[in-house]
């Protein structure tokens, strides 16, 4: 079964808006071979604000976590031609991005433990019940703002290599360029581009208004091949160059200790 699509346009709403609400869902996956089992657990996410998938077997599973950002996977531990631990390996060897939540009607600690240590975030025993399996989904599926929080991690431990470009970001998540667009402008409002910039902005300032460091030391530590070109940018987003920044806040910082020492 295919993802559902956008409803077509009602007299009151754009396609596009419809589209757009539809993107922000949460994405979540539903693998089992019993088209009962994924049937009922549909049924109980039928009110939730989910995208959901489904796959009756472990390689189409794949597919979808490959093609799809997927924010949470209900997978049967035994489904057909790949076991849960199998799939785990996968999902831990390409660094797909999602939760993994395991199905077992087998009822034993011992694959339990195995399947917590292969990278499960829970396993959940059959039958199913509505209620202990909507407070798991609840519990395992990661935040709305978890996005936000990975690309600001991002930035901050790369900002300071000169060759970092969008498809490095594209690459580390495993996410498509349009899909990677729509993040930094649902989160941020700005493109990749300019949340870099930002960035490097900001740890400049803070190292000359905090450090003796020379300013082609900064420059270059937040990722500039180039004095100039540190400096334009820097004049462009603070209205001085880095000499002139960093002497006026130096004399206030004088100018404030001053003041310190007359009260003592």
């Amino acid at each position: 079964m295919q993802a559902m699509y956008c409803p077509m346009p009602d007299p009151f709403h754009s396609k596009i808006q419809q589209c757009g609400e539809y993107m922000d869902k949460q994405k979540i996956l539903i693998v089992d071979q019993e088209p009962l089992v994924i049937s009922a657990l549909e049924k109980f996410l039928r009110d939730k604000s989910y995208e959901i998938f489904t796959a009756e077997n472990g390689h189409k599973s794949l597919e979808i976590l490959h093609k799809e950002k997927i924010d949470l996977a209900v997978v049967e531990a035994q489904v057909e031609d790949m076991d849960g631990i199998t799939l785990l390996t996968h999902v831990q060897a390409e660094k797909i991005q999602t939760a993994i939540l395991i199905m077992t009607s087998l009822g034993s600690a011992e694959l339990g433990e195995q399947l917590i240590k292969a990278g499960a975030v829970s396993v959940l025993d059959k039958p199913i019940a509505r209620d202990r399996f909507l407070t798991k989904v609840k519990r395992y599926m990661p935040s709305q703002y978890m996005w936000k929080d990975r690309l600001e991690s991002f930035l901050e431990d790369n900002y300071s290599n000169p060759e970092l470009k969008f498809e490095d970001i594209m690459h580390y998540f495993r996410f498509s360029k349009t899909y990677g667009y729509e993040l930094f402008k649902k989160y941020f409002g700005e493109s990749f581009r300019m949340c870099l910039r930002n960035v490097r902005m900001a740890k400049a300032e803070e190292a000359l208004k905090h450090t003796s460091d020379s300013i082609s030391e900064i420059a270059y530590r937040c990722g500039f091949t180039s004095l100039s070109t540190f400096s334009k940018v820097f004049k462009a987003t603070y209205g001085d160059n880095p000499t002139t920044y960093r002497k006026f806040h130096f004399r206030n910082y004088l100018s404030m200790w001053f003041y310190v020492l007359i009260d003592f």
